[in-house]
C-alpha cells in the first residue's frame, strides 16, 4: 500500500471545460470532508467538485466517492478506480470542473475525470504506507531525549508529553519503533493507548 507524502495538482481543458485535479491526504472521513469544504469555498463558481478517498482502518479499507451531480459513475468512480488500482490509502483525489458549455457525454466525461486525476497523481509523491498505533510511554526524565530520537527516526509521531514524577509520552508509533524501544530501552513502560 502507498500513501501521499506530497500532494499535487494539475489542470486540463477538454471541449472548453476546465478540470483541475488535486491529490489529498488525510486519516479520517472528517479530514477529507474538511478539505472538500475548503475546495468548495475556494472554487465557489465551479460546476462540480467530484472526489474519492480511501482510509486504512485496522482490519479493512473504507472507500468512498462522490460524483457531485455529474451522471452516476462518471466522476467520483473513475477517481476511486485510480486510488484502488494503485493501492493508495489515507489519500484521495478531487477534481474541480468548470463547465465550458459543451456536453461531453458519459464516456468522455469519465475519461476526462480519470485523466485529470491521473495528472494530479503524477504531480504528487508517494511512499510506502506505514501503519501507526497510539501508545503511552512512561519513562524517566533522563530518557526523554533518547526516546524522542527513536520515535523520530522510526517514522513515528509524538502527540503529547505530560511531566510528573516520570514523563508520559503519547505517540503514534510504527511496529519498528515499538520493537526498538522494547529491546534497547527496557526501563520504558509501553502500552497501547485506548
Amino acid at each position: 500500500m502507498l500513501v501521499f507524502t506530497e500532494v499535487g495538482q494539475s489542470e486540463l481543458v477538454i471541449n472548453k471545460s476546465k478540470f483541475i485535479g488535486f491529490t489529498l491526504k488525510g486519516n479520517s472521513k472528517n479530514d477529507f470532508l474538511n478539505l472538500i469544504a475548503t475546495m468548495n469555498n475556494n472554487h465557489a463558481s465551479a460546476s462540480h467538485i467530484a472526489f474519492a478517498y480511501q482510509i486504512k482502518k485496522q482490519h479493512r479499507i473504507d472507500a468512498y466517492f462522490n460524483d457531485a451531480g455529474e451522471p452516476s459513475g462518471t466522476a467520483g468512480r473513475p477517481l476511486l478506480n485510480i486510488i484502488e488500482s494503485k493501492q493508495i490509502v489515507n489519500s484521495g483525489i478531487a477534481v474541480v470542473r468548470y463547465y465550458g458549455g459543451v456536453n461531453l457525454g458519459t464516456g468522455n466525461l469519465a475519461r476526462a475525470y480519470n485523466k485529470a486525476g491521473m495528472l494530479a497523481l503524477s504531480s504528487s509523491k508517494l511512499t510506502d504506507f506505514v501503519e501507526l498505533k497510539k501508545y503511552n510511554l512512561l519513562l524517566k526524565y533522563n530518557m526523554l531525549e533518547i526516546i524522542i530520537n527513536v520515535i523520530n527516526n522510526n517514522r513515528s509521531i509524538v502527540l503529547d508529553k505530560h511531566f510528573d514524577i516520570n514523563v508520559l509520552v503519547i505517540a503514534m508509533l510504527t511496529k519498528e519503533a515499538v520493537d526498538n524501544i522494547q529491546s534497547q530501552h527496557p526501563t520504558v513502560q509501553i502500552s497501547l493507548a485506548e
